[in-house]
């Protein structure tokens, strides 16, 4: 069986159930460092997102336009150090659920286990994202992934790919460069290895 933890509930989270949340994984991992010892992205950048995303919220409920803004700017930034936080509980928790429970994160039911090494990520798709410098991938889900591998490169000479990893067939790259076009490749982790790339798409940063 594959166990993994859930990450949907970021997008329907109300703001104080997302604060609350997120410290409860923060608090988890920290008590847990035996089985989460080097957690990516690093606990103290998803705390510092977080008291970002808590003071946001606090100045937007006058409802003024400039600070509800920068509150859905913090979230976003938080609800993505928090994605990637989930793709590494997915490999730590080594497929063990009450490991993965320590971790705070909700999971999903646990999968059956397919048999051998998964196929490359079909239909990728890539969008331009709501904020300036993003852009969105999203790729048909693979049955048995245990995180999903995104590398982007920009298509200028000398430029080395970036990884990004995610337990999300969905995922956003940001702080882009505006005009600048990168190529996206997604493979996924399973329990026989990682698959193929998947076929890559190019597009300009908004």
């Amino acid at each position: 069986m594959i166990v993994k933890p859930a990450i949907t509930w970021l997008n329907r989270a109300k703001d104080p159930d997302l604060a609350v949340g997120t410290n409860t994984i923060l608090k988890s991992m920290a008590e847990n460092r035996v089985i989460y010892n080097s957690p990516s992205p690093s606990l103290a950048e998803v705390q510092a997102a977080l008291d970002n995303f808590v003071r946001g919220t606090a100045l937007a409920a006058d409802g003024g336009r400039t600070a509800t803004s920068a509150k859905y700017a913090y979230r976003k930034a938080l609800t993505d150090l928090v994605r990637q936080l989930a793709g590494y509980v997915a490999l730590a928790c080594q497929n063990d659920l009450p490991n993965l429970m320590l971790s705070g994160f909700p999971h999903h039911k646990p999968m059956r286990q397919p048999i051998g090494q998964l196929s490359a990520p079909q239909r990728l798709v890539v969008k331009h994202g709501i904020m300036t410098g993003a852009l969105v991938a999203r790729v048909k889900p693979v049955f048995g992934a245990v995180s999903y591998n995104w590398r982007i490169t920009a298509n200028q000479s000398g430029a080395g790919p970036v990884l990004e990893q995610d337990s999300a067939a969905k995922h956003t790259f940001s702080g882009l460069t505006s005009g600048q076009s990168y190529k996206i490749e997604v493979s996924v982790l399973g329990t026989a290895g990682t698959s193929g790339w998947s076929s890559p798409i190019s597009m300009f940063a908004d």
